[in-house]
């Protein structure tokens, strides 16, 4: 009974979601789409006989309602649009899917990733003969930032999650760099610690380890796109917190992120760069030019970016310029009061990128015409 109840409330919640007004023609194909499973599904449950196995149905099901979750965000004007510009520009460089960005706003104070599980669109296409095209990177982050562009750039970190477990990364650096063999992560036991530790200890060292990797290569990850950004965000949202199982500290991830952005060479990067290599990925280095914002956001006037290098490099100025005005503005920003030097810069880097849309499908349009 619930199995098709909850198809058929998905299926409605995707009918109204496919019926909001939204200029993304990859949504809009992409929530068709998700409604022919989802009535493929019914369909095949109500027969006499059913058409499909109860327990494949039950994974579809909770699948749907998985990606339904992070459509609810996209498709109103709640959703981040020139954000989720600038990482879906981001994460066409390290993948030859066809990746649609999208979001779930939460009101807690957290940004985290979810990716789409393979299996799911591997069993639409061979059991219900459905082929979904887009394959989603979703994304969640607090409902109070979601037009704050430089308060959004963990967003790239969490990209960075996408990056890893779409391709890997973290488990290849595991079979070419064994934690028992190193490099030694900040603040937990060393290699030979951990290699000559009791078995029942040895596992959940390893894991430990693994979570530990994963967020240094996220940071690291996100820092190739928003520079000094990514640790000055940090330092404002965690700035003091201590080692955990799941994360190292923040003391520890800043070592790592100066390193990365001053060039000098660091053991944690050198490890990720080799698993990229053997994965034939690019390597982790600045994927974005500093922008001299004087002139323009200065002068509160929106930046025009003319490449995707200025793109991101919109986010690392961007902070920067916010951190000099923050505390007391200079120029045209001086008679401006704390909280409208945090609104008015936010709103003029919004502005610069959805300058930079527009352009960019003017282009589109008329190249095509």
């Amino acid at each position: 009974m619930l199995l098709k109840t909850n198809l058929r409330l998905l299926l409605s919640q995707l009918e109204r979601l496919a019926e909001t007004p939204y200029f993304s023609p990859k949504l809009d194909s992409y929530i068709d789409d998700l409604c022919k499973v989802t009535r493929e599904l019914l369909a095949r449950l109500e027969t006499t006989t059913p058409g499909i196995n109860q327990g494949i149905a039950r994974f579809a099901a909770s699948n749907i309602w998985m990606l339904t979750q992070f459509l609810t965000g996209s498709t109103t004007k709640q959703i981040p649009y020139e954000v989720v510009y600038a990482i879906e520009r981001a994460a066409s460089e390290w993948t030859s899917l066809r990746l649609l960005v999208t979001t779930a706003i939460v009101q807690e104070a957290n940004f985290y990733f979810h990716g789409g599980n393979e299996q799911f669109f591997q069993l639409a296409e061979a059991e219900l003969g459905i082929k979904m095209e887009s394959r989603p990177v979703q994304i969640a982050l607090p409902y109070i930032y979601r037009h704050k562009p430089l308060f959004c750039i963990p967003l790239f970190h969490e990209l960075g999650h996408y990056v890893d477990s779409a391709n890997d990364i973290v488990g290849i650096s595991l079979l070419l760099d064994p934690i028992e063999i190193g490099p030694d992560l900040p603040e937990l036991p060393t290699a030979k610690e951990i290699h000559n530790a009791p078995a029942n200890q040895k596992s959940g060292l390893i894991t430990i380890c693994k979570a530990h990797r994963q967020e240094y290569f996220a940071d690291i990850f996100s820092a190739a796109y928003v520079g000094e950004a990514a640790k000055g965000f940090m330092k404002e949202f965690c700035p003091e917190q201590k080692v955990k199982p799941t994360h190292p500290s923040s003391a520890a991830r800043y070592k790592v992120l100066d390193d990365f952005v001053a060039g000098v060479p660091n053991p944690i990067v050198d490890m990720f760069q080799r698993a990229l290599a053997a994965r034939q990925l690019p390597s982790l280095h600045p994927r974005f030019d500093s922008i001299e914002l004087g002139s323009t956001i200065g002068a509160v006037r929106p930046f025009a970016p003319k490449s995707d290098r200025e793109l991101f490099g919109l986010f690392e100025s961007g902070w920067r310029f916010l951190s000099t005005q923050w505390p007391g503005g200079s120029g045209s920003w001086e008679h401006l009061a704390e909280h409208q030097r945090i609104e008015v810069a936010n709103d003029l880097v919004e502005k610069s990128i959805r300058n930079r849309m527009i352009r960019e499908s003017w282009d589109a349009t008329t190249n095509a015409s």
